[in-house]
């Protein structure tokens, strides 16, 4: 059976949620941005968005000292590893 196509989030669905949950709850941001760029966005830290590989780099290493913090240390391995795939 296959899945719903509107249960799909779009890109633009899941920045409206991150902003939102940025503002309300940021440990449920960071878990939903960590699920994006592990899951099904997986790609988009290495699309050309017009952001620099230092300002994407930034902004994984803010990520993993969230996740150091909250003792969730496989996700700072799996964050690391997406740091040392981007190419300066």
């Amino acid at each position: 059976m296959d899945a719903n196509p509107h249960d799909k989030k779009t890109y633009q669905d899941l920045l409206l949620e991150l902003m939102h949950l940025r503002k309300e709850d940021y440990g449920k941001f960071m878990d939903k941005l960590y699920e994006a760029l592990t899951g099904e966005f997986k790609d988009a830290v290495k699309e050309g968005d017009g952001k620099s590989v230092s300002e994407k780099k930034n902004a994984l290493t803010i990520m993993i000292k969230h996740f150091q913090e909250t003792e969730e240390y496989e996700k700072c391995a799996q964050l690391k590893k997406i740091s040392e795939s981007l190419i300066i």
